[in-house]
């Protein structure tokens, strides 16, 4: 008989110092969905910088001048003439 009280004694404490039972909620600014909608924001960030840095290098790309093809020379022979 003691020996339920104090087990029922002690589970009373337990409970109520855990101050409420059942399962935590977690705060609006923690959780999956808040993990999610910051992976998206940081994918479509490095998206942006990518597409940018892309056009630059396009830009950059076009703005180089071709440099002439060289003109064919005759092939160079020694020139003696005594």
């Amino acid at each position: 008989m003691m020996r339920r009280v104090g087990t029922g004694l002690l589970f009373v404490i337990l409970l109520a110092g855990c101050g409420r039972t059942g399962f935590p909620v977690p705060p609006d600014d923690y959780g999956i969905g808040v993990r999610l909608q910051a992976e998206r924001k940081k994918e479509e960030q490095a998206r942006k910088e990518q597409e940018a840095r892309e056009a630059a290098a396009r830009k950059a790309a076009e703005d180089v001048p071709v440099p002439p093809e060289e003109p064919i020379l005759p092939e160079m022979r020694p020139i003696t003439g005594r």
